[in-house]
């Protein structure tokens, strides 16, 4: 659950200009392979996950010199 303090350290790091990592969820859990008999079911849920973890996740916004 995203709460008011992380969001505003989210608000603070773009602010800033400086990458903040760890603000970068890594709780969720991975699907197994083994866990799916067809291809095409493991791979939406692994890119559910894959959007889950890295929702707030944003490119290098380093102030440029």
């Amino acid at each position: 659950m995203v709460t008011k303090e992380f969001l505003n350290r989210y608000q603070q790091s773009i602010d800033q200009g400086e990458d903040d990592y760890s603000l970068i969820d890594d709780s969720g859990i991975r699907p197994l392979k083994e866990d799916y008999s067809n291809w095409d079911n493991y791979w939406a849920s692994l890119m559910k996950y894959m959007k889950e973890k890295y929702r707030y996740t944003y490119g290098s916004k380093a102030q440029k010199e």
